[in-house]
């Protein structure tokens, strides 16, 4: 881009730069002059200290500022050939000094020698550009490999434990068998303490094999296998291994069934495990807040985000059976929330928190067409909701 306001100085630097093989835009004024370099894509400037609006002195720093292009090289004409001059030029920002008037030749070795120095400076930038995209990259792939080694380790953890806890289900089924045989035999009982006594026995001795019988669902492995199941089952079968805890760690637990559900076509080992991922979450964010409360609610509705607690289900119809894990503790800040569904991400502290809870959960629970979704509020507790759709798989009906 020449910048000149003389007609005939401007046509000659044109013609020249015409001939040798260059481009040319042409500015009469400062304010042509950044209009231009804002919409037109320029490698260098030509550019006149004296102009009939702006010095070029005070506009060269805007010009470099308004290209948006990194190096954009400045060679200064002008009729000022004084030792002070040049130095004021360079210091505007001008690459390059030239008096008028002024060689062809020259001015065509300091066009020459401005774009090899902008083409060199193009190139490391470009360069640099590269290697921060490599760097970016490996960073990127060293924290998934870090991520894919962490959760192989979870995960082997998790098969030896489904594996001890499969093993030790079927060492307790046979002798709670025996137990409870022999104290159904025993009853009726003609003196009412030890009827109540033997009735006891059974009743605990069924709550044992309920939970035997829990932990083997929980504990199988294999690929997904979905069965019709209603949703009070499915929550019976995850209080059966989690009451007792909530119990001991001090905290209130409230179950509310909205009536009339609808039955699930789930793989329940893994919405079992969803549900005891919600609950040990609640439980651990509970740790030493006082009056420590859980409310799990199971209702019909539409997917959306929970609310907190004191409120209820109210809703009566929607395409969805919704599972409400609520709790009134601390609340998630803001910026985990954002996080909350990647792995290894927890609000507990380092050592006590795998960040695969909620991980797992959200892509169970997606495998299975639902959503999840959260509500916290600081110092007001969170809700977490399992939205499962209702609706039977492809190829069935209702009825079958």
């Amino acid at each position: 881009m020449v910048v000149e306001d003389d007609p005939t100085i401007a046509s000659l630097i044109e013609f020249v730069l015409r001939g040798a093989g260059y481009q040319t835009l042409l500015a009469t004024t400062a304010g042509e002059a950044l209009t231009l370099v804002e919409t037109s894509c320029i490698d260098l400037v030509i550019l006149d200290w004296m102009l009939p609006d702006i010095p070029g002195v005070q506009i060269c720093t805007d010009l470099k500022k308004r290209s948006g292009r990194g190096f954009l090289p400045v060679l200064m004409l002008t009729a000022k050939g004084e030792v002070s001059d040049r130095i004021t030029a360079l210091d505007s920002g001008a690459d390059d000094y030239l008096t008028k008037p002024f060689y062809i030749e020259e001015l065509l070795a300091r066009v020459r020698a401005l774009l090899r120095i902008r083409a060199a400076e193009s190139e490391r930038d470009a360069a640099m550009a590269a290697l921060a995209a490599q760097n970016d990259a490996l960073r990127a792939a060293n924290e998934q490999l870090r991520a894919m080694q962490a959760q192989l380790v979870q995960s082997s953890k998790l098969a030896a434990l489904g594996e001890l806890v499969a093993g030790v289900a079927h060492e307790l089924n046979n002798p709670l068998a025996i137990i409870l045989g022999n104290a159904e035999l025993l009853s009726p009982q003609r003196d009412p303490d030890d009827q109540r006594s033997v009735e006891q026995i059974i009743e605990s001795a069924k709550r044992a094999r309920r939970v035997v019988q829990s932990l083997a669902t929980f504990a199988r492995r294999g690929p997904m296998t979905k069965e019709w199941t209603a949703p009070t089952d499915l929550v019976d079968r995850v209080l059966d291994l989690k009451r007792a805890a909530l119990r001991s760690a001090g905290v209130a637990l409230e179950v509310i069934y909205q009536p009339d559900l609808p039955m699930l076509w789930i793989d329940v080992p893994q919405m079992q495990q969803v549900l005891l991922n919600l609950l040990l979450n609640a439980e651990q964010a509970l740790s030493g807040f006082p009056a420590p409360r859980v409310r799990l609610s199971v209702s019909r509705g539409h997917a959306g985000p929970p609310p907190l607690l004191p409120a209820q289900a109210v809703e009566e119809d929607g395409i969805f059976v919704r599972f409400d894990v609520a709790d009134n503790g601390p609340g998630i800040p803001a910026h985990i929330i954002e996080r909350l569904f990647q792995p290894f991400v927890t609000t507990r502290p380092p050592g006590q928190g795998s960040g695969l809870g909620l991980a797992i959960a959200y892509g169970i629970v997606t495998q299975h067409g639902g959503q999840v979704l959260v509500s916290s509020q600081p110092d007001r507790g969170t809700t977490v909701r399992v939205a499962l759709p209702i609706e039977p798989p492809e190829g069935m009906t209702w009825q079958e």
